[in-house]
């Protein structure tokens, strides 16, 4: 019998983080849940800050509970994040101040502010990185022109997840998927974009090398290892770091043209490539080349994802209306098509607050119809989602001059089995759905790489295809997106 193999993987997200244990035994992995925490953001003084030590201790927690269930020894641990958001740190490596969160507004006009440096065709030439005011560069370009300037006196800068790594195992690197995210590093180079930091003055002296994904980072800290119950010496792996690097990493494909979406509270929606494509239709069509596993690169679009359900359902349930996903599927699944759309690229969407009452106003605006009720507001984010995948996967085919033949869901957004169904009818493809749990299945699987248990990604997506059941969808009802295709995109006009 081959010999088992046991990983610990943390995977953080916008509303929750997880720690997972991953067992490997003759190619078969088995997920085993071991802690499951909120990933809190703090309203402060009009901003949003993550709690990024809260989030620590509740990497500590999950540790502890991983030795109390499963013994002592792990053969790696690796963590896995959303992309964009970083630390700043002091030469004593603490904190300067709380990170901020990308959903917060003093990026406000920061795109605009730095066209006036550098016009945006450089910027992509040199990063290959759509444009989004979340991304790391306006957020750092923000902190520049902050009545104080905390780049002043900053000795480090870290993308989230190689910070919470740093303070596993002792070592400060930039995993090169997460620090794609920036809209700072090279996509051919796999470093740093140097000509764009400088000509933006930010300080040279704060940005870490820069590391491939799945490479040994250090050994867990032995002041940590013992707090915990494990063995000292365990392997922290880095990367990849971004959690949409490592959602793709576990995609079960074979071969083939297909096309990934990686859905949750962003829907990431792309190619796997050799190489990235920096092109002018690729920009005019805000399309981003992001670092992948084994020196790929994940072409892909951001979307806003389940963020508008996400929020409704926080609004509802302050509100005394308590429901799980699955009861908001089965309500919008009664409620049939709602002939009413929204324009997820329309900036109130991406902020938190009253999401039912932004609703109301954009199809108020847009002189769309609208009835009250729970499942149809929740039917209406789907339909919008599969619309939005439609316009989407015609962009990429467009630009890749591909023709996809099926689409791999994975994450979260797989759960949902009326998405699933609405994304196969307007998309008109087959669409495979799972693993729910590609993301950690991605972080656990390149750990296994890492360490030698695994020979490389296809091995990965074998072992994926061994482990984990899938679901397909066929496309079903085409006519209501074909005739209503052309009004869901005057909405973005």
């Amino acid at each position: 019998m081959e010999h088992k193999k046991l990983y610990l993987g943390f995977d953080l997200g916008a509303e929750s983080g997880r720690c997972v244990a991953g067992e490997l035994v003759e190619g078969r992995l088995t997920l085993h849940e071991v802690h499951r925490f909120a990933t809190p953001f703090i309203h402060c003084m009009g901003h949003y800050h993550w709690d990024v030590l809260a989030i620590f201790v509740e990497l500590e927690k999950g540790l502890a509970l991983a030795a109390k269930q499963f013994g002592p020894d792990f053969d790696g641990i690796s963590l896995d994040t959303w992309g964009v958001d970083y630390v700043l740190l002091d030469g004593d490596d603490r904190l300067l101040g709380y990170p901020y969160t990308y959903r917060d507004s003093r990026t406000d006009g920061m795109l605009e502010k730095a066209f006036q440096t550098l016009p945006q065709r450089d910027i992509f030439e040199y990063t290959g990185i759509a444009f989004h005011q979340i991304n790391t560069l306006y957020q750092i370009l923000a902190e520049k022109n902050q009545r104080v300037n905390l780049l002043e006196i900053a000795d480090g800068f870290l993308p989230i997840p190689n910070y919470l790594l740093f303070l596993l195992c002792g070592v400060k690197k930039a995993e090169y998927t997460i620090a794609s995210t920036t809209q700072l590093a090279n996509p051919h180079t796999r470093n740093w974009a140097w000509p764009v930091i400088e000509v933006f003055w930010f300080p040279k002296r704060i940005f870490p090398d820069m590391i491939e994904p799945g490479t040994y980072l250090g050994k867990l800290l032995p002041e940590i290892a013992h707090k915990c119950g494990l063995r000292e010496g365990i392997p922290v792996i880095a990367g990849p770091s971004h959690d949409t690097a490592a959602a793709v990493a576990a995609v079960p494909a074979e071969n083939g043209n297909w096309a990934y979406l990686s859905s949750g509270t962003w829907s990431l929606m792309g190619v796997e490539r050799d190489a990235p494509l920096i092109t002018d239709e690729a920009l005019q069509c805000n399309f981003t080349n992001e670092g992948g596993v084994a020196n790929t690169t994940r072409l892909l679009k951001n979307i806003l994802g389940l963020w508008p359900l996400q929020e409704c359902r926080r609004y509802w349930r302050e509100h005394g209306q308590q429901f799980t996903y699955a009861q908001l599927e089965a309500l919008a699944h009664e409620c049939g098509p709602v002939q009413a759309w929204l324009n997820l690229e329309d900036a109130r969407f991406f902020k938190p607050g009253n999401m039912p009452e932004k609703i109301l106003a954009f199809l108020q605006e847009t002189q769309q119809p609208y009835r009250e009720g729970v499942g149809w507001i929740t039917r209406c984010i789907l339909e919008s989602l599969a619309f939005k995948y439609r316009a989407t996967l015609q962009e990429l085919e467009a630009i890749t001059t591909q023709k996809l033949e099926r689409l791999h869901i994975v994450g979260g957004g797989a759960y949902n089995q009326l998405l699933c169904q609405l994304t196969a009818d307007a998309i008109g493809r087959e669409v495979i759905a799972g693993p729910v749990e590609g993301t950690i299945v991605g972080n656990l699987g390149m750990q296994a790489i890492a360490t030698g248990a695994l020979a490389d990604v296809a091995a990965l997506r074998q072992m994926v295809r061994d482990s984990f059941e899938v679901k397909t969808f066929q496309p079903e009802e085409r006519g209501y997106w074909e005739e209503n295709e052309t009004r869901f995109l005057t909405l973005s006009l």
